[in-house]
């Protein structure tokens, strides 16, 4: 978990190395959702309307939050996702030959059905920390085993295991192999761009302050501008809108410098949404990036959070006052501060799959005008 992050030498910690680009999944009750596709994970919702291509809640269940996460750090581009069963959605995870035959119309399609399909789609890989669940012994491309905090590999040990007592000849509802079924091209997230914040329409008035529950910001309109009936679409007044809980966002080992960055740079991201509505979640965050490696970096970021004055922004003497200085954040903690905004609205973007389809439609329906044309004509003459 923490191997994403350079070490100083003498730490101890040196050879303790992730890819940089991996990412922590785990589960969040209470999460708060908008417009994620997780019908790779989540489908047939027993509520009237869902559709789990553009699921959104306020309060998500641990497996529902655990799909969203999986599916945000596919669209994060992630290059692994890190999973501890311990802190995981049991439910989400796995799912035995005896409850597959008690249940059979069940609405979660488990990761560990998913995990193959996963990197042979998108080249993700998925390291997951288990010691209930033999199931996984059925998937694995490598296995290592601890014992008195001793590693070996087990891999050889596991595949015997699996044979003795796999169920991989079970068919999933007619889609493949129970433990290795294919990934659904419906079941990639879309691209999305975030909108607004529970209405407020004018972000630069917003500033970001630390709560003092910890791990925890507020994004709200600076004192004096803060949104009555004018500036609230349909008078939502949610207590929680513009709160970003990430207490359970655990590669964020910053404390509060790095938190308060997080928030810092969603607020940018949400500024520049607005001046470049074509660009992405992704192609906002490379923006960032590219700010971020300049010179200046952090402290250009900060000086830029305030209303079109030459003098300092209250965000940078809040900065000055409250914490003295902040710690750069990855991207992906980055695009987690903003999906967990309470209130945040995402809008979808086409992508050249829609195109194409719309370009098909269009043929489709000049070639009906064309024939209906033709019809006409004929039946004049």
């Amino acid at each position: 978990m923490a191997g994403v992050y350079n070490k100083i030498l003498g730490d101890g910690r040196e050879l303790c190395v992730t890819d940089s680009a991996a990412v922590t999944v785990r589960a969040e009750d209470g999460r708060y959702v908008n417009n994620t596709n997780v019908s790779a994970f989540i489908s047939n919702l027993p509520i009237v309307g869902s559709d789990t291509r553009n699921f959104s809640t306020r309060e998500a269940s641990g497996s529902t939050s655990q799909a969203t996460n999986v599916s945000e750090a596919i669209e994060m581009g992630a290059s692994a996702i890190l999973v501890d069963e311990d802190v995981s959605a049991a439910n989400f995870m796995s799912r035995d030959g005896r409850m597959r035959a008690l249940v059979m119309d069940e609405s979660i399609t488990p990761l560990l059905y998913r995990v193959n399909g996963l990197y042979a789609k998108h080249g993700i890989s998925s390291i997951v920390v288990v010691g209930g669940v033999g199931d996984w012994l059925d998937v694995p491309n490598s296995v290592i085993k601890l014992d008195r905090y001793v590693t070996s590999d087990a891999l050889e040990k596991a595949k015997s295991i699996s044979r003795q007592f796999s169920h991989n000849h079970v068919q999933y509802g007619g889609r493949g192999l129970v433990h290795r079924l294919q990934w659904d091209g419906d079941g990639t997230p879309k691209r999305r761009r975030p909108a607004e914040i529970g209405g407020v329409k004018d972000t630069q008035q917003c500033r970001v302050s630390l709560l003092d529950a910890g791990g925890k910001l507020s994004i709200l309109q600076e004192y004096g501008h803060e949104s009555d009936d004018d500036d609230m679409e349909g008078g939502d007044s949610d207590d929680d809108t513009g709160i970003i809980d990430m207490t359970r966002c655990e590669q964020l080992l910053g404390g509060y410098h790095q938190l308060f960055a997080c928030g810092i740079c969603a607020l940018w991201i949400l500024k520049l949404a607005k001046e470049k509505p074509e660009l992405d979640l992704n192609e906002l965050v490379n923006e960032l990036d590219k700010t971020l490696d300049q010179e200046a970096g952090m402290v250009s970021l900060v000086r830029s959070m305030s209303t079109p004055s030459p003098a300092p922004s209250a965000q940078y003497f809040s900065l000055l006052l409250n914490i003295g200085h902040i710690i750069r954040p990855r991207r992906y903690e980055v695009i987690m501060a903003l999906t967990r905004i309470r209130g945040i609205k995402f809008d979808q973007l086409p992508t050249e799959a829609d195109e194409d389809d719309i370009r098909v439609k269009e043929a489709a329906e000049e070639r009906k005008r064309s024939l209906a044309k033709l019809w006409a004509n004929r039946r004049k003459s």
